[in-house]
């Protein structure tokens, strides 16, 4: 085969050209810290990062639920240390009430503020987070405590799923919410037991309200005098409601508990995914620097060796 000028310069050019490819990719790798622009420069890679990408959205997903239901369980693990507190009060002004050596004034003073701690009670039974009830159960956006001033009831929810409860992981969910069946024989709420039980269980917190409630009606002195034992049985009962809002305190910590571990998990796992689709998508800074200056030199290189293998044609002798 006769090596003419042309088929040199040809081949420079291709060898030209190609080295430039290189440049534009090694620079782009360096610009964007990217290992491949489009899916042509390393399918394979492509392939596995669109994957895992997926994944970590997944769980990135989760860890918003996740961050609702400990939201959640923490406004409502506040509103029921409030609680605790208005029902130690109540409790002690029931003993303080029962003792028969207090006079008139003394009774009307603990009424009054009875009345203010039902006030109060109300409030914290409604309160309201995001624009729903906290203790409402699945049916939260009307006031689960409807209190008048001789009666009280309590909003059952929708029937068979009070729990409202957050998606964590593909099969893995957490209850976020707290609707005093708990402690029930049966806890998700009226109507979850077929058949129904005889007697319908009380919802805590409306035992609550209406024991409170009791306690302040039996402050108001009848013909003989102060009830004695009716205010110590009001005195039991709040101790009783004492010891079930602790143990639903404690229901919602270890629900907090373990949102929490969900949380840890799902954080390590978004960590380990990134990773991941770093090593399949992220360019090797120093050894692309590196090769970047290797590309450079060699294509510096044939630029000035090309200049000097092509031969010299009869142009360069002709003079104008």
């Amino acid at each position: 085969m006769q090596i003419t000028p042309n088929v040199l310069m040809n081949t420079l050019l291709a060898n030209i050209q190609g080295q430039e490819q290189r440049l534009n990719s090694l620079q782009q790798e360096v610009a964007t810290g990217q290992a491949f622009q489009v899916p042509s420069d390393n399918p394979s890679a492509v392939t596995n990062t669109m994957a895992l990408n997926d994944t970590l959205s997944q769980v990135q997903s989760y860890q918003g639920s996740a961050t609702a239901a400990n939201n959640l369980l923490n406004e409502t693990n506040g509103v029921l240390q409030n609680i605790i507190h208005l029902t130690q009060s109540a409790s002690s002004l029931a003993t303080q009430a029962s003792n028969s050596t207090l006079n008139s004034g003394d009774l009307t003073a603990i009424q009054q503020t009875v009345k203010t701690d039902l006030t109060s009670l109300t409030q914290l039974l409604n309160t309201q987070y995001q624009g729903t009830y906290i203790f409402g159960g699945t049916n939260n956006t009307a006031p689960p405590l409807q209190a008048s001033s001789t009666t009280a009831t309590w909003n059952p929810g929708a029937s068979g799923n009070q729990n409202l409860t957050f998606q964590v992981g593909s099969n893995q969910k957490v209850t976020a919410n707290i609707t005093g069946w708990e402690l029930t024989s049966t806890p998700n709420g009226p109507g979850t037991v077929t058949p129904a039980p005889s007697t319908a269980p009380t919802n805590a917190f409306l035992t609550l309200y209406q024991d409170l409630q009791t306690f302040e009606q039996n402050l108001t002195p009848g013909t003989g005098g102060l009830n004695v034992s009716a205010v110590q049985s009001s005195a039991h009962a709040l101790r009783q409601d004492l010891s079930t809002m602790t143990t639903l305190q404690s229901v919602t910590g270890a629900r907090l508990q373990r949102v929490a571990n969900s949380n840890t998990q799902l954080h390590s796992l978004t960590l380990n995914l990134k990773q991941s689709i770093a090593q399949y998508s992220s360019a090797n800074m120093a050894s692309v620097t590196v090769q970047l200056a290797q590309e450079e030199q060699a294509y510096q290189a044939a630029l000035q060796s090309g200049s000097q293998i092509l031969p010299l044609s009869l142009l360069n002798f002709i003079k104008p």
